[in-house]
């Protein structure tokens, strides 16, 4: 049973640049559910599920006190301070007329050193020799950052870049947008045959000390921020105004919430058809890479993208590869399009093979189903028809005959039998509780953050006056 007294959070899509603004760009303002119908709007960060990586938060109904403004402010201010994306550069053109073994990186300062420069990191992790290579394809070396509520980062092995490449190949893209896919990047710039450019797109800044302006931005998914503000604004707007044919590939962390991935998405969609001067009706071409079991929410957001039966490999997630410790059925992950299916050939050496009747690639348990006339499987297994549920279902599920339909073994009839979806907020089937005419947003302070004294407002040694004692006191609000 959930718990009365909270009943989850939802995102609400306004216009995400007027919203005030943490490190990390405007923040996304979100609505939390109460029990007896009341809700509570709130703004946090964008990128960040855990406020130890960012403590921004501020109630949507109460103004923002000057202290607070000031300290965002500094903050923000503070972030943007350091050697710009051209100084770090033009420094990587003076480490690669080094040899391999005068280069080094310094994972601490995350920044690379050359000749005698590491002697000043003798305390810090370094990492040498570097080789041309290495320097062209950084994801190699650098330690994947391991933040699963920020920023982690997973990378695809040698094999699925070459197939995600094939799919870029049938699409006869020439200019790649990757957004989130260092490794897709690294082998378009270093593979001239391909006759591809490629802009990458990532919140981790450790990649502009490697790619040129033109070529990398520090960029969040989530709200279409751009760190560098206009310039790289500038240098997006002209990369995909070009009249090429463009493809996005999309590898966003699996954590963050599918509105916004999809509010951004169709954001590039949108510039790139008044870029070109398109109708609303073209679509630009997609590969969006997520797990097969979040499909409904991504049809649900992007009703044009279907699922590929491909499974992507990652050479640093212990569940989505091909080792010891992966899935049983493979990896989860799979890549969703919004153009026909029938365009995008699979591997016959793992197994795909070509069906007819689904004019699609599919996996090797996929087998075609004559009552539910298509290849249903998700997850990798074969899958099983019904007669009483008239739809295939996972092999390992059972009809239930209180529930109407087939479940899981260890399923509760008792929540689940005969119940429609109903409304968290009034109990009523036929709505969501977003869109429920009982729902008031509510303009009191709830009870876990008391309603200060006027005096305290007043009093500007209340507010944080740094980022730690901020993050203390925000702590368990969003919780």
């Amino acid at each position: 049973m959930a718990n009365p007294g909270k009943l989850g959070v939802d995102v609400i899509i306004n216009n995400i640049s007027e919203n005030p603004c943490c490190i990390h760009g405007p923040t996304i303002l979100f609505e939390r559910f109460h029990g007896n119908g009341q809700s509570r709007q709130f703004y946090a960060c964008s990128a960040c599920r855990d406020r130890r990586d960012c403590s921004f938060f501020h109630w949507a109904d109460q103004k923002i006190a000057n202290g607070k403004k000031d300290l965002w402010t500094k903050l923000i201010k503070e972030s943007r301070q350091g050697k710009s994306h051209e100084a770090e550069y033009k420094r990587l053109e003076a480490i690669k007329a080094l040899p391999a073994s005068e280069r080094s990186y310094c994972t601490s300062c995350s920044v690379l050193l050359g000749g005698t420069e590491k002697s000043s990191h003798t305390s810090c992790a370094l990492i040498f020799p570097i080789t041309n290579k290495q320097l062209s394809h950084p994801s190699t070396f650098l330690p994947p950052k391991e933040s699963s509520k920020l920023e982690a980062q997973y990378l695809f092995t040698s094999n699925s870049v070459d197939v995600i490449i094939g799919m870029l190949q049938n699409l006869q893209a020439s200019r790649v947008l990757c957004i989130g896919a260092p490794r897709i990047h690294e082998a378009i710039t270093d593979t001239p045959q391909l006759n591809m450019v490629s802009l990458l797109m990532d919140i981790d800044d450790r990649y502009c000390s490697f790619f040129s302006p033109e070529s990398c931005l520090r960029y969040n998914m989530f709200n279409h921020h751009f760190f560098d503000e206009e310039k790289a604004k500038n240098t997006y707007k002209q990369f995909i105004t070009e009249n090429e044919n463009l493809v996005i590939v999309a590898d966003p962390p699996f954590g963050g919430r599918m509105e916004l991935l999809a509010n951004d998405l169709n954001k590039i969609q949108n510039d790139w058809r008044i870029a070109r001067g398109l109708e609303s009706e073209t679509e630009l071409p997609v590969l969006f890479i997520f797990p097969y079991f979040m499909e409904p929410q991504v049809i649900a957001n992007l009703p044009s993208y279907t699922m590929l039966d491909y499974q992507v490999d990652y050479d640093n997630h212990p569940l989505y590869s091909s080792g010891p410790k992966s899935m049983k059925n493979g990896s989860a992950v799979r890549v969703f399009v919004n153009q026909p299916r029938s365009l995008f050939p699979l591997p016959e050496s793992e197994g795909y093979h070509f069906c007819k009747l689904c004019d699609r690639w599919v996996s090797i348990s996929n087998k075609h189903c004559e009552k539910c006339n298509g290849c249903m499987s998700k997850d990798g297994r074969m899958y099983r028809h019904c007669d009483l549920c008239k739809k295939c279902n996972k092999p390992s599920w059972i009809h239930c005959s209180k529930c109407f339909r087939c479940q899981p073994q260890d399923h509760k009839c008792e929540v689940q039998a005969g119940q429609k979806l109903r409304c968290h907020v009034c109990g009523c089937s036929g709505h969501k509780r977003r869109d429920c005419p009982k729902r008031k947003v509510s303009d009191t302070t709830f009870s876990e953050e008391p309603k200060k004294k006027k005096k305290k407002k007043k009093n500007k040694s209340s507010y944080p006056q740094s980022l730690e004692e901020e993050r203390e006191r925000n702590m368990n609000i969003f919780s």
